[in-house]
This record gives structure tokens, sequence and C-alpha cells, in this order.
């Protein structure tokens, strides 16, 4: 008798919607040939073609698509099952902040699975900067937080999750090489305080690089839409780019490298039933992820 691994399942629907290698790979934590030697272990199990590799994008073939509705019920039955038998009664109110470029790529899934999970369990979220989401923590007006921490601001309880590489990021309308040689690179960015601001700003100066900041916005669609635009360039996590502007931009090989950053947690010392269930969840989750890296 055959089985599927229902990791196979995931990375598929991953790379259905996706559609292409390189962001489901990001999405799922898997090197893109690991996501096709998946991709590629499914259609063996299988017996039929998945995916139409003819084409740069990804596309499913006909079987592709009949299956991927089918895989999306197994999944969806695979935690049902895990929520029907778990006997945990934990029940409460969580206030959780994140930041929002980590809550688009990653926390939607977990926190629909968790919900799922914990049918019991109110969750109250909200997308802030980081460091308004610590002051606002400090507050009390958060149980738990997800946030980009800088190495040198240290806080001794938060629990490490992610390590999330920063790319400059430009669109075609922006002449990168003319703005090097005039010495003055325009940039489009959060306004303060912001970790990719500072470590852009940081960047820069360390290699005596001219800069201007000439948009800001505190939406990464607003910064994204201003890079589209040729405005300038700005700093994204790798997740947050659209794959026609990192696929597009060469910026990477004219500006100085960026530190990668660090993605932390932190909950209410003796924190709820619910509170802890949900902090262990995350962890949980992003370490599954995170042991294909």
């Amino acid at each position: 008798m055959k089985f599927i691994d229902p990791q196979l399942l995931y990375t598929f629907v991953k790379l259905a919607y996706a559609g292409q290698f390189t962001k489901a790979a990001n999405q799922v934590g898997l090197s893109q040939s690991a996501v096709s030697q998946q991709i590629q272990k499914l259609e063996a199990l299988l017996g039929v073609a998945l995916i139409d590799r003819t084409r740069k994008n990804v596309n499913l073939t006909p079987q592709g698509q009949a299956f991927l509705v089918k895989a999306e019920n197994l999944l969806l039955q695979h935690e049902s099952l895990i929520s029907e038998f778990n006997q945990s009664n934990v029940a409460g109110r969580i206030r959780f902040g994140s930041p929002e470029d980590f809550a688009t790529a990653y926390l939607p899934n977990i926190l629909a699975r968790f919900t799922n999970l914990y049918p019991q369990v109110h969750l109250e979220v909200n997308c802030e900067l980081t460091l308004k989401l610590l002051e606002a923590y400090e507050q009390g007006d958060y149980d738990l937080i997800v946030f980009k921490q800088e190495p040198s601001h240290q806080l001794d309880r938060a629990v490490s999750l992610w390590e999330e590489p920063l790319v400059w990021v430009k669109g075609k309308r922006y002449n990168l090489e003319q703005a090097l040689e005039a010495g003055n690179v325009r940039l489009v960015l959060a306004p303060q305080p912001c970790v990719y601001r500072s470590r852009a700003i940081e960047a820069l100066e360390r290699h005596n690089i001219g800069w201007e900041q000439v948009y800001t916005s505190q939406s990464i669609a607003g910064n994204i839409a201003a890079v589209r635009g040729g405005l300038g360039v700005t700093v994204l996590p790798i997740t947050s780019v659209p794959p026609e502007l990192l696929h597009s931009s060469h910026a990477q090989d004219l500006l100085p490298p960026l530190e990668a950053t660090q993605i932390k947690l932190l909950a209410i010392p003796q924190p709820s039933q619910a509170i802890q269930a949900f902090q262990d969840f995350i962890q949980d989750s992003l370490a599954a992820i995170d042991t294909f890296h």
C-alpha cells in the first residue's frame, strides 16, 4: 500500500499558489531543489505529471488542478482529525502582535491551524512596527509578540524563532548605476523606528555611499508600489519581495550586503494555558519549517 507524506501535499499546495519554485521554497523553508525533489516524488507516487515544465512559471497540468483540490481537502482532514481527538479544553483570549511582513509571509497558515485546533481560544491579532510592538508590550497591551531584534538590543526572555535574509530591491525604472556615480542613492523606506530602515542607512553610510529618502510609508505594499514606479530602492525580507522585482533587480551586486534580521518571540511572564499553547504552537510550526533549511 502506498502512502503520501502530508509534507509532500503541503509543499505541492504552496507551490501551486506561489506559482514559482523560489517563492514556494521560501514559504515552506526548503531549498528550491528540495521542493523540486518533493514534487517529483509526489508525481512518482501518483504516476502523473502535476506540473507543466515547459513554461517558466509553475503551471499545473489538468491532473495537477484536480489533485490540488483533493490535496487541500486531505490537509484539512488531517488537522481536523488531530483537533477531534485533542482532548485539551484550552480556552481564553490572546492579544498578539507581529510585524506586517512576518505576519504576511508566515503567520496566516499558522494562525488558521491554531484556531482550528483550539476553537475556544480567541485570538486578537495586530500588525505594527517592531519598536511600537515592544512599547505596547511593555505597557501591557499584548500577551505575546513576534518582533525583529537588533543585535545591540538583546532581550533576555525573548525566544529565537527565525533568521530572515534582507535584500535590496529596485524596479526597472530606477537607474541605480547612475545614482551611485552621482553619489546619491534614493531610498524608499518606512518611517522611524524601523529595523529595515536602520539596516539600509547603516550599510550605505558604512561604505560612504550618499543617500536621500524620497518616499516614506508604514505599509510594505506602499513602499513596493513606489519601488515599482522607479522612485528608488528599498530593503525587504526576501520572502516579501514580489517575484518580478526579486528577479529583475541587480541591486545586490551594486549595494553593500545587509545583515539578516533576527525574528524573536516574547510572551508575558507566567502566561496562561492558552498563551503558552500558542507560543509552543508558533515555535513548533516554524521549527518544522526550519528543519529543512
